[in-house]
């Protein structure tokens, strides 16, 4: 039985802030099941693998990638080298195995149809599709078809945690300044009475710092969390 459940939107590099929340949640909330969306699925498995909120902002604090750009090879490609982000994704998932939960989402097929994958099924593969912004990062085919941005059509998959029954539910969003043009932001209904969401509350920065990685921004992003979880 889910009793307790985190979860995790996207947001890039603004997922720092998730950090700095779990960092504050990690000292007396026990989920049950974590589940994550693009940047926040790479939260979800290290907090499901028992990571404390230390580690995890320690590896936000040492997470720089170097990437360079490349000429998109089919209609789900992306235009960024992924290979440094595969390489981090393989060291993680070897070295870290989750103990509870896990649950990541994806988008599938040309519909973009929400999609969640469970515990064993979850590979590097789903992670990286998970993360697969379109025309940035390279969709990956799992078993729906190509697989995008698990945020696209749901910013945080809270519909992921109310499908398995959960009864208390921590969301925690850092897309809370989407441009206008970005409608998926807003189309989710009024969250229910057990759900409560830990949210930025100042706009984390402009939407390019999102797609880079840097310490001062990390550091900001980090004490911000911890400080809106408090």
């Amino acid at each position: 039985m889910v009793k307790r459940a985190l979860v995790l939107g996207g947001g890039g590099m603004f997922a720092a802030f998730q950090a700095g929340a779990w960092l504050e949640l990690s000292r007396g909330f026990r989920p049950d099941a974590v589940i994550g969306s693009s940047a926040g699925a790479l939260n979800a498995w290290m907090i499901a693998s028992g990571v404390g909120g230390d580690e995890l902002c320690s590896m936000w604090l040492t997470l720089e990638q170097k990437g360079g750009l490349k000429w998109p090879r089919y209609w789900g490609d992306g235009v960024l080298d992924t290979s440094a982000l595969e390489a981090l994704l393989r060291r993680m998932t070897e070295a870290y195995r989750p103990k509870m939960r896990l649950g990541v989402t994806v988008c599938e097929g040309r519909r973009l149809a929400n999609r969640v994958y469970w515990d064993e099924e979850v590979t590097v593969e789903h992670l990286l599709a998970s993360c697969a912004v379109p025309g940035l990062l390279a969709a990956k085919r799992l078993e729906g078809g190509l697989s995008f941005d698990g945020g696209l059509r749901a910013v945080c998959p809270v519909w992921a945690a109310e499908e398995i029954g959960a009864e208390e539910i921590v969301v925690v969003n850092v897309w809370t300044h989407l441009p206008w043009w970005w409608g998926v932001g807003r189309r989710r209904g009024a969250d229910g009475p057990n759900v409560r969401r830990i949210e930025p509350k100042e706009r984390l920065g402009p939407l390019r710092q999102s797609a880079v990685w840097d310490r001062r921004n990390i550091e900001r992003w980090i004490a911000l969390g911890e400080a809106a979880a408090r």
